[in-house]
């Protein structure tokens, strides 16, 4: 948002040491702002960084110029308040990365957008039991999905992200689209009432 997306990205190449420097007071922000959430009784927080996907940058790029800058937020807000739930939203590919993801402290990694080109189950296997996952019903097929597909999908990604007693939480890739039918919302529901009683 500060630089615009194009100069943002000849800036990982152009001027690294520009990046870090926005990074670092991207990180002071973010652990200011979680503390003060925290403080007001919030006890799960969302990472946003919807644009770190190996869909628009390399997984070099990635672990140079935000892995450390995210782990340095987990740490941080993890210190802060034990009890707090930290989760990333990360569009698109982040599967050369994953095992990344798991280093940083986060507690949940999701959207697991198949739009990336994975499935939940391929991130499960990258993972094992080691963090919750979340997400992974193709955003796209809320608008052009029957409740039917829909749910058939959904119930597939919950037997995908709880092998062996694993935690997932049953979501879309990405942003639900505002043209979603409410009997395709119910299809998630209806997933997940059908798998608790399997």
């Amino acid at each position: 948002d500060f630089r615009g997306m194009q100069q943002a990205m000849f800036d990982l190449i152009e001027a690294p040491a520009l990046v870090h420097a926005i990074m670092e007071k991207g990180v002071a922000y973010a652990i200011e702002r979680g503390k003060f959430c925290i403080d007001h009784g919030l006890r799960v927080l969302r990472l946003n960084d919807s644009v770190a996907n190996m869909s628009v940058i390399s997984p070099d790029a990635w672990r140079e110029f935000i892995l450390p800058h995210m782990r340095e937020v987990c740490t941080e807000l993890h210190g802060y308040n034990p009890e707090v739930k930290l989760y990333c939203h990360i569009c698109g590919n982040i599967m050369p990365v994953i095992e990344d993801l798991v280093t940083t402290g986060l507690d949940a990694i999701g959207p697991l957008d198949p739009l990336g080109g994975f499935t939940v189950a391929e991130a499960r296997a990258k993972v094992g039991d080691a963090v919750t996952l979340l997400g992974g019903v193709n955003a796209m097929d809320f608008i052009s999905a029957t409740p039917d597909e829909l749910q058939t999908q959904a119930e597939a990604c919950i037997r995908a992200g709880q092998v062996n007693g694993s935690r997932y939480i049953l979501s879309s890739g990405c942003v639900v689209p505002p043209a979603t039918t409410i009997d395709n919302l119910r299809a998630l529901r209806q997933a997940a009432e059908a798998e608790r009683y399997a």
